[in-house]
Formats: C-alpha cells, structure tokens, sequence
C-alpha cells in the first residue's frame, strides 16, 4: 500500500508581510502570495492528484485553489490541517512578544494560553495523515495545503527530524529564507505502513518530485 502525499505550505499572507504570529488566526493573501500559489501550481501542474485536502484557514483554501486550477480536483478543507494553535499570542507582531514565544516553542507548550501542547500536536499531525492514508487506494496522489508550522511539525512527527537544526543549517545558506518557504513544497508516502520522505521543503522551482526516500539529515 503507496500513498503519496505533496505538501504546500500557503501563499504569503498580510499578516506574514507584517511579520504578525499567525496560528489559528487568519489573513489574506498578498499580491506576492498569489504569485506564490501560481508558482506552486506551475511547479505540480503535471501531477495526477487523486484527492486534496487543506486547512480550513481561508489562506490554504485560496492557495488549495490556485494549485488546483488546471486538475479535476477540489481540496476539502478539515479543521485538522489548521496550524499550530498559540493562543492568546495569536496575532502579536512578533517582535512584541518574540521572548515568550520562544520560549514556549522549545516546548510547545501554549496549552495555558488556550492554544496547543505537545500532545496534541503530535495527536493531530499523527491522526490527520494516517487517517487520510488509510482510507486511500493504492497508489493515490494526495495534495495538502497547510501551514509553515504545522509542516516543520510534520517532519519532526512522521519523520523525526531534529527541525531546529534543520532550520539553523538553512539560514547559514540564506539567513532570510525560512525553512519552510510560502508556497514551497515537501513531498512524502507512507509505503506499507513506513512513513518515508521524498523531498524536503523546497522553492517551487526547485522541486522535482523525486520518487526515492531521501536521507534524513538531521534526526532526533
């Protein structure tokens, strides 16, 4: 049993622009996010997808949207994929509230704020991809549109990475790049039950939809 998953991670939105935290609260997408999503759709348009799924935040809905203009599919969209809840300090420039906030990272504990633990984030990660997974045929190609941190997230859950170092050997290439790039693409299976990785997030341009599990450079 094969299920093949492409992960994008949303256009840029108002609140990326204005360097805001963003979880579980939500703004639209810029001008550039738009380009975003037209680059992300051009980089998948040969993929066959079977079925999309994508958060339930109107970013993921619009970018699910553009990606999927040239296939006969649309993303259902599920609570589940919605990014990372933090809380109280949903929508706080992140400069204001930058001490705290990693602080809290370390442990991704906002369950005090009314946001997300540890638990449930691995609950949801973990719940939301098998479920999908097991309900697929063989074969199948599956579209996600999520989040920046729910995708970090992703490959420390499934995959075990060690994502702070991941993102630290990132910025010694670019220092302004983020790890997980708006719109950029991850691709990943779960292949008789093993979860195997495929391709790490990337620029659209630089996506190949490689088809062999790659080394995992960083695990915990």
């Amino acid at each position: 049993m094969n299920v093949t998953f492409y992960y994008v991670r949303h256009g840029q939105t108002m609140f990326n622009l204005q360097r805001r935290l963003q979880g579980m609260c939500d703004s639209p997408l810029t001008e550039k996010g738009i380009a975003d999503a037209h680059r992300a759709e051009l980089a998948l348009r040969r993929i066959p997808f079977d079925r999309a799924f994508c958060s339930s935040s109107e970013r993921c809905i619009d970018t699910a949207a553009i990606v999927l203009e040239r296939h006969n599919v649309h993303a259902k969209p599920i609570k589940s994929l919605k990014e990372v809840d933090f809380g109280s300090l949903d929508g706080y420039l992140i400069d204001e509230i930058r001490e705290e906030f990693e602080l809290r990272k370390k442990t991704d504990d906002f369950g005090d704020l009314g946001g997300d633990t540890s638990e449930s984030i691995y609950r949801r990660i973990s719940g939301t991809f098998n479920q999908i997974a097991d309900s697929a045929i063989d074969g199948e190609k599956i579209l996600i549109v999520s989040h920046g941190s729910f995708g970090m997230h992703t490959l420390e859950v499934l995959f075990h990475m060690d994502t702070e170092r991941f993102i630290d050997e990132r910025r010694k290439i670019d220092p302004n790049q983020y790890a997980f790039p708006n719109c950029g693409i991850m691709k990943f299976r779960r292949k008789n039950g093993v979860w195997e990785i495929l391709e790490l997030p990337c620029e659209p341009e630089r996506f190949t939809d490689h088809n062999e599990p790659v080394e995992i450079p960083l695990r915990k």
